[in-house]
């Protein structure tokens, strides 16, 4: 039984198919409406092609923008401003913003207790085995400087006009042996 529930599921989700956007335009009013006033003999060409568009973007087939690669030419530098951002109350073009009075905070039973606990275990250097740090209280002293008046002179580069070419090695080649064929009988 499990099979034929799961062999129904697999038939019915193969055969399903996407409605196109022309059965659904067909019961949209909206779209009733665009295709009505762009099919009106009164309808202006300029505003017939601009419902052409709207009826296109309705139904999801409108080309989409390009996008742009490449790098952004800024005409003027704006700093960015990292700070909160002000805004003043009441909003002078009526935003949807509106003043929120703050509620009162009440201290949870376990407000006198720190939520983190830092452990400083400082030890003075000498107390610590093994210090990687060393600390030299002398300066090293100056070493002294040798000059030298007369440059060394290097050995001359040898030239020569032939290369010395080694023998190949010539190696005789091992052939293999031929393969045998078995009879079907021996197979």
């Amino acid at each position: 039984m499990k099979f034929f529930v799961a062999f129904a599921l697999l038939v019915a989700a193969a055969s399903a198919s996407i409605l196109p956007p022309a059965v659904i335009a067909s019961t949209n009013p909206e779209v009733q409406e665009i295709l009505a006033s762009i099919q009106s003999p009164s309808t202006d060409p300029a505003t017939a092609a601009a419902l052409e568009q709207l009826l296109l973007e309705v139904l999801g087939l409108a080309k989409p923008e390009p996008i742009h690669v490449g790098p952004a030419i800024v005409d003027e530098y704006e700093p960015i401003h990292v700070g909160p951002a002000i805004v003043p109350f009441p909003i002078p073009d009526g935003g949807a913003v509106t003043e929120v009075e703050a509620a009162p905070v009440m201290p949870g039973p376990s407000a006198s207790a720190p939520l983190v606990q830092i452990i400083l275990n400082i030890n003075a250097a000498a107390n610590v085995p093994g210090s990687p740090v060393v600390v030299e209280t002398n300066p090293p002293a100056p070493t002294p400087v040798h000059v030298v008046e007369e440059a060394e002179v290097p050995e001359p580069v040898i030239v020569v006009d032939q290369p010395v070419v080694a023998e190949p090695v010539i190696v005789a080649p091992i052939l293999p042996s031929p393969v045998v064929v078995l009879p079907d009988i021996l197979n």
